[in-house]
C-alpha cells in the first residue's frame, strides 16, 4: 500500500472536496470516493496509527478553527453549536468530544485561550 498514494487521494477527494462536511460520511463512502475499498482505506489509517473517525473530526476541527478565526477577524457573532453543525458533527455533544480528544482541551478553555492573544 501507497501511502503517499492514499495521502494525495485524501486531499483531493476528501479535504479537497470537503466531504469530511458530511455529517453522515462513512468509511466505505469515502473508499468509493477516492477509488478504493474500506480495507484498504482502514488499513491505511491503521499505518498512520489513527482511525477514520479521527481523521474525519480531525479535518472537521480544523473546518471549525478557520470558521471561528473568520468571523473574529469580521467581528461577526460566532455560535459554537451553529459552527459545529457546519463543520459536520451531527451535534454539539459530538463536536465538544471530539475538540476534547482532538485539542486536548474542552472548547471554551481553547476560546479563552485564543481571546487572550493579542
Amino acid at each position: 500500500m501507497n501511502r503517499l498514494y492514499f495521502s494525495s487521494l485524501l486531499r483531493k477527494h476528501c479535504e479537497g472536496s470537503r466531504l469530511y462536511l458530511n455529517h453522515d460520511l462513512t468509511l466505505t463512502q469515502l473508499a468509493e470516493a477516492i477509488g478504493t475499498n474500506r480495507t484498504y482505506l482502514s488499513a491505511y489509517f491503521a499505518q498512520k496509527g489513527i482511525t477514520f473517525n479521527i481523521y474525519i473530526n480531525r479535518l472537521r476541527i480544523q473546518h471549525f478553527e478557520r470558521l471561528y478565526n473568520k468571523a473574529v477577524a469580521n467581528y461577526q457573532p460566532i455560535s459554537a453549536k451553529q459552527l459545529s453543525c457546519t463543520c459536520g458533527f451531527r451535534s454539539y455533544v459530538t463536536f465538544s468530544e471530539a475538540f476534547k480528544a482532538i485539542k486536548g482541551q474542552n472548547y471554551s478553555e481553547w476560546r479563552k485561550k485564543m481571546s487572550s492573544r493579542p
